[in-house]
């Protein structure tokens, strides 16, 4: 009888340290499995970030473009176009009467403001092909988005990224 208890304590010993290695080796995928979880998460909030500018383009690019369609006289004859920054609109015609270009220009200086306040360093260039039936005008939308390099060099240097919309505007007169 002594003999067995002998041997039953020995067994103990040998597996209270085996359940402290194997609580360790837990431990330690269990640590792992956090830090990659957490990684994981950090990328789908940056990658979130860049779809909700992408989207605002869109749905900016797509503003402008009713806007030309609505005001199709300034359209046709060119004063939607614009590169770089666009000044402050002579008149406000949300509360007096404008011409066509008056109302262009009042566009332009509104939807220019918004993209810049919803797009981090953005830039908007408006172009047209000429005077022909239809008139198109391609929308270039410009941003930076300074995500995509500090997930791989921890820089945080910026990208550019762009959006490009075209509008046909049909002359009705001709």
């Amino acid at each position: 009888m002594h003999g067995q208890r002998q041997k039953w304590f020995a067994a103990m010993r040998v597996q209270r340290g085996f359940s402290m290695l194997e609580i360790l080796v837990t431990l330690f995928l269990i640590t792992l499995w956090l830090l990659s979880s957490a990684g994981v998460q950090s990328a789908s909030l940056q990658f979130t970030k860049a779809a909700q500018f992408r989207t605002q383009a869109v749905y900016l690019a797509t503003d402008l473009a009713e806007r030309m369609q609505a005001n199709k006289t300034a359209a046709v004859a060119g004063s939607y176009v614009v590169s770089g920054s666009v000044d402050a609109a002579a008149m406000d015609c949300t509360t007096a009467t404008c011409t066509s270009d008056e109302l262009a220009q009042f566009d332009l200086a509104e939807w220019s403001g918004r993209v810049t306040a919803v797009l981090p360093n953005a830039s908007v260039t408006v172009s047209t092909t000429g005077a022909a039936n239809p008139v198109t005008y391609t929308i270039l939308i410009t941003w930076s988005d300074r995500r995509s390099d500090r997930a791989y060099s921890g820089s945080g240097t910026s990208e550019a990224f762009s959006y490009t919309a075209t509008k046909m505007v049909y002359n009705d007169a001709i």
